[in-house]
């Protein structure tokens, strides 16, 4: 039976009209049948009434400081619609979530209210700083959207470097001010706007991890709204065994436990030099030109097999002589392959570049990258010359290392827009058609995209799994010209082993469960059409694509590659069950939410929380 819709016209007390779309549920026999079904998008069986969202938005309405502004809505003629949805959007743009409201808390009593006012009125609810939720689950249909970005404070004791962070600090701001005021860091991530608290709280991968660990590992303490609506703070006590709720925030994952509205994380001292560097192995003809016009399939040059990359990078991150690589990964890229063609793998040639950040100087660097990777003539050296540290001035912020996970599609926008002149470039955009210019950063950009991800065992791929994985890297789904019209498929392996898990893999002061995995493999698509969807909209030939592309991602999610095993919360793929992101720790995470997160009937849910 089809699910009526009703447009339920609002007059909201501070005196503006408001739209809801709300279903019709009069009666249970014309309830539609998904809204019976009780699952994660709802808070009950029925869906809230038109009582129950009008009820919210008076209840909050006078909790708020400015209600004019920080509460938002599904409402109004057709321009607040498209307004609002851009608002209510998150990162990933393949969703496109229709919450019932939209509310910008400003501390931690505003979440309280905003929290209790939605249990009050049956709606359920989810909680964004970032957005950057990989399934979109930081938003959602028929919810409050409770937005802690603007809870941005920060503050750091110089004594002991104890920082209070607010949850809606994103990093390209977060280190710059660490950098700049106190000279200390944490271990952040490589993308500038993602936000701290979903980061460290899913464990915290980055550009530190071997030398630190991830970010999980250094909160000693937070602030949290737990399901019966209290205000608690959780912290590390000298001498004391780390708290349970504290150890679930650890990395096991976010809003599972509660609504967090302040992490204290321990810093670290800033070295004196930081070089960020990459290397490049098989480029393609655009990786060479600064200004290319096309983007073909076939490689510039095949000079080193994927396969003797892939073992040299792995030896380097293993050896107890590489403390000074603090963290990498290995980006490589996937290629077509046409059907029932098999590829030799241990003759297969793919574009690959190592990703590094260096705690030292230029000439050690040189020296680490001679010893580890050998003759030069068979890759391409690239050292950033902004370095960072106390010794040099840089916006650290400004310069994460947001090409570690994401390719770059301005270089095709560039070409597109010089041979389309039917196209036409926003101000962002536009000094793209000048030859000299530098390319305008997109790495940080919204996009459309799909990500899944497994962790390599203790005992490294070995040439069974390095077989599976090359193999993998090779498809009939990865179609020839997608490099083209801006369509990417390619891995990210990125480091764990270092000398942090060395020395603490059998740690149990965090429930980040793969301390003793080398390394993650992170299959990503991205089609990347924040800069091609508002210059041709539907009309893309990446349209013609992107199924394929998703079909290649649930291949790879499947594939047999021995000595591999479990997945990394933070790189989320919703179709893989729970428990295997927490692995061993999973059943403990589940008696940690019973136990303190006072939530019995799970408010705190969304497809991959815990319960």
């Amino acid at each position: 039976m089809g699910a009526m819709r009703l447009l339920l016209i609002l007059t909201l007390s501070f005196g503006s009209t408001i739209g809801f779309s709300v279903p019709s549920f009069s009666r249970r026999l014309h309830t539609p049948y998904s809204a019976l079904v009780l699952n994660a998008e709802t808070n009950s069986e029925a869906p809230p009434t038109y009582e129950n969202l009008r009820a919210f938005q008076t209840e909050i309405s006078k909790k708020l400081k400015c209600p004019e502004t920080q509460l938002r809505q599904l409402a109004g003629d057709l321009k607040h619609q498209v307004d609002y949805q851009q608002y209510a959007q998150g990162f990933n743009r393949r969703f496109n979530s229709k919450p019932y409201f939209v509310v910008n808390c400003t501390c931690t009593e505003e979440v309280q209210s905003t929290y209790k006012a939605a249990k009050n009125n049956n709606i359920a609810v989810r909680i964004r700083a970032g957005g950057h939720d990989h399934e979109g689950e930081s938003t959602g249909d028929n919810v409050v959207v409770i937005d802690v970005s603007s809870i941005n404070h920060i503050k750091v004791d110089k004594p002991t470097g104890l920082a209070r962070i607010g949850p809606g600090n994103r990093f390209t701001h977060l280190t710059s001010y660490l950098a700049e005021k106190y000279s200390v860091m944490l271990p952040h991530g490589t993308c500038g706007s993602v936000a701290i608290a979903g980061f460290t709280m899913g464990g915290g991968w980055g550009p530190w991890t071997r030398k630190y660990g991830m970010c999980c590992e250094r909160l000693v303490g937070a602030t949290l709204v737990l399901g019966d609506g209290s205000i608690t703070d959780v912290d590390v006590i000298k001498g004391q065994p780390v708290p349970e709720l504290l150890w679930a925030l650890r990395g096991g994952g976010g809003f599972s436990y509660g609504l967090v509205t302040e992490l204290r994380i321990q810093t670290f001292p800033l070295p004196k030099e930081l070089i960020r560097f990459d290397i490049t192995w098989n480029p393609y003809p655009d990786q060479l030109k600064k200004h290319p016009k096309l983007f073909p399939d076939y490689l510039y040059s095949e000079d080193v097999t994927t396969l003797e990359v892939l073992k040299k990078w792995e030896k380097s991150i293993m050896s107890d002589k590489t403390s000074q690589l603090i963290g990498t990964n290995l980006m490589v890229t996937g290629r077509p392959l046409p059907e029932k063609e098999h590829i030799d793998y241990q003759n297969a040639y793919n574009n690959c570049v190592m990703y590094g950040y260096w705690d030292g100087n230029e000439e050690d660097l040189h020296t680490f990258v001679k010893t580890w990777y050998g003759n030069s003539s068979t890759y391409k050296l690239n050292i950033n010359p902004h370095h960072g540290g106390t010794d040099f001035a840089s916006d650290y912020g400004n310069m994460l290392m947001d090409d570690w996970g994401r390719v770059s599609t301005t270089p095709i926008l560039r070409a597109a827009a010089k041979s389309d002149p039917t196209i036409k470039l926003d101000s962002k955009n536009s000094q793209l058609l000048d030859e000299g210019e530098p390319f305008p950063p997109d790495l940080d950009d919204p996009a459309p995209h799909k990500i899944s991800n497994r962790l390599v065992d203790q005992v490294g791929l070995q040439d069974a799994g390095y077989k599976a994985y090359i193999e993998s890297m090779w498809s009939p789904l990865i179609l020839p010209g997608n490099r083209q019209v801006g369509l990417n498929q390619y891995t990210t392996l990125g480091a764990i082993a270092g000398d942090y898990y060395k020395k603490n893999f059998c740690d149990d002061g965090s429930s980040f469960p793969y301390k003793n995995k080398r390394f993650i493999i992170q299959y990503q698509s991205w089609w990347n059409l924040e800069l091609f969807e508002v210059l041709k909209g539907q009309h893309n030939d990446v349209y013609t694509r992107t199924n394929r592309a998703l079909d290649w991602m649930e291949v790879v999610r499947d594939y047999d590659i021995p000595n591999t095993s479990g997945s990394f919360i933070s790189f989320k793929d919703s179709s893989i069950p729970t428990e295997t992101y927490f692995a061993q720790n999973y059943e403990r995470l589940v008696k940690a939410k019973k136990d303190h997160a006072r939530d019995d009937l799970n408010h705190f849910r969304s497809r991959k929380t815990i319960i």
